[in-house]
Formats: structure tokens, C-alpha cells, sequence
């Protein structure tokens, strides 16, 4: 809460009205009302004037959360109790919101990366039924069309874009079955990992939320260490997923035109902030003693 915020808890709770209040600090309603909003400011010799009316200390006025609310009488005090709670709850219903969407997420990648293990574990022995031809590929005992262009490769109709500045027909043509049976397993395993990643990060931010929506406030020692893993693993994932492309495009001589932009450059940034920022917080929480929720 601002200044503004404050005045105006206290003047509702106190049932004085903005012209009431500016007749016993002398100014007008109008001074008042732009006080309220936060498009004007009170000399101090005001803000004193407020403070004995509502018999609280400066801090508590012009603090951005009021904290020390014993200095109040026990109508505001109440007041004050019921807007706090009246904000955790809209608060823990958010953190609720979060956890079970990052849970629904989290299963549902769950499926396709269990999926990736099993073909991960069972490809080598099914390599044996697979076969590639110059516009065929046979796996068991199906048959599917394919071609290949610039950026685009077609199985049975279906188009898939790869972002690449290497011929894809050339490609298909000058490598061998062997060289595809080890390149899908790659891009299996690469796809397993990355996937298992994200799911390991979503798995400790539904931890974080639940103890966030259960617990009486966000900055602990386990949140601030969920946070840290949760955007260890994004940033694992995101770097790996460059590093396996790169690998890839080396030793097969095709290139992915993959590299690190600045949008995954601000996305590595905004994870490491948020660490420090639980980090910061809950330093000051033990400092102050102080918690978010009642």
C-alpha cells in the first residue's frame, strides 16, 4: 500500500468523510481526494495533523505497508485487520490458481515425456525394421512418403518446418540408414531430457505455490531453494537445448541456425532476479520479523 491507500483505510475506518477531514486539517475535500489517489502529496505540517487525528505515528502513514498497526485504536486496528486479510486471501486464491494449473501442465507433459522413453528404450531393437529410401521411410511394418525441401520435410502429407540454411534433400540423400538410426536415437534422448527438465521445473514451482497458498508467508529457506532449483532447470533446459542443436548440426554438417538471442538472454535474467528478489526478501523478513500473511 502507498500513502494514498493508507489515508484512505483510515479515514473509512475512523466514518469520517473526505469533507470532514479536510475541515479538521484545513484544506479542502478536493486536497484530500487528490491525497487519496496519489496525484498530490501533504506538507508535513499536514501529514502531523493526520497523524493526531488518526493517533498513529508518521511511519505508519506514509509506510508502504502498515505494519506497526498496535499504534492505532481498536476500531482501525480492526479495519486494518480485515483489508489485510481481505488481500492475502485474493493472494492465496492466485497462488491456488497457479498451483493447479502448473500441476495440469505438469501432467500433461508428463505424457509425451514417458512416451519418449519408452521409443528412447525400444528404438535400438525396432532399428532393425527400419529402412530409408530416397522418398521412403519404413519403420516395422509401415510405409510413409516424405521429401524433403530448403526448410520443410513432408511425411504423408504433413509438412514440418526445421530452421535450417542447409539444402534438406541434399541432406537425406548423402547419409546412410545407420547415420538415421543413431540420429533418431539422439534427438530421442535430446527430447527426453529436455522435456524431463521442464517438468522437474514445474514440479518444484507447483511445491512453491502450494507452500505460498498454505503457509503464512512466500519468503522461506524451502521456497527461496524452490525457486533456485525451478529456474535452474529452465535454464539447463534452455541451454542444453542449444548445446545438443549445436552438437548435432556438427557432427551431421547441417545447420540448425540455432544460437542464443536476447530473448533467451532476458529469460536467463528474469530467472536469476527472481532467486535474488526470495533471497532479498526473506532477509528482510528475518530482519523485520515480519509476515505477509496472518
Amino acid at each position: 500500500m502507498n500513502f494514498g491507500e493508507n489515508l484512505r483505510i483510515l479515514r473509512k475506518n475512523s466514518k469520517i468523510s473526505q469533507e470532514a477531514l479536510a475541515d479538521k486539517v484545513g484544506v479542502s475535500r478536493q486536497a484530500v481526494s487528490r491525497w487519496e489517489v496519489g496525484d498530490a502529496y501533504p506538507e508535513m505540517s499536514n501529514i502531523i495533523a493526520l497523524c493526531s487525528i488518526f493517533k498513529c505515528n508518521i511511519n505508519d502513514l506514509i509506510n508502504d505497508n502498515i505494519v506497526d498497526i498496535e499504534s492505532f485504536d481498536k476500531e482501525t486496528q480492526e479495519g486494518i485487520v480485515k483489508f489485510k486479510k481481505d488481500q492475502q486471501k485474493k493472494m492465496k486464491g492466485i497462488s491456488k490458481t497457479i498451483y493447479v494449473m502448473t500441476n495440469i501442465t505438469k501432467i500433461i507433459l508428463a505424457v509425451p515425456a514417458i512416451t519418449l522413453i519408452i521409443a528412447t528404450l525400444l528404438f535400438p531393437f525396432m532399428s532393425k525394421s527400419f529402412d530409408i529410401t530416397e522418398d521412403k521411410i519404413k519403420i516395422l511394418n509401415h510405409e510413409f512418403d516424405y521429401s524433403a525441401t530448403n526448410n520443410t520435410i513432408t511425411v504423408n502429407g504433413n509438412e514440418y518446418y526445421v530452421e535450417t540454411t542447409t539444402d534438406l534433400h541434399e541432406f537425406f540423400n548423402s547419409h546412410d540408414k545407420t547415420f538415421f538410426i543413431i540420429s533418431v536415437e539422439y534427438i530421442l534422448i535430446c527430447f527426453t531430457t529436455l522435456i524431463t527438465l521442464v517438468v522437474l521445473g514445474l514440479h518444484k514451482i507447483s511445491k512453491l505455490y502450494k507452500n505460498i497458498y498454505e503457509g503464512s508467508t512466500p519468503f522461506t529457506i524451502e521456497n527461496e531453494k524452490l525457486v533456485k532449483q525451478a529456474c535452474s532447470f529452465f535454464i539447463i533446459e534452455l541451454i542444453l537445448q542449444k548445446i545438443t542443436a549445436l552438437a548435432y548440426s556438427a557432427v551431421a554438417g547441417v545447420d540448425l541456425a540455432i544460437d542464443m538471442n536476447l530473448k533467451d538472454l532476458i529469460f536467463i535474467l528474469i530467472g536469476v532476479s527472481i532467486v535474488y528478489i526470495f533471497k532479498y526478501g526473506r532477509m528482510i523478513q528475518a530482519d523485520t520479523k515480519a509476515k505477509i500473511y496472518d
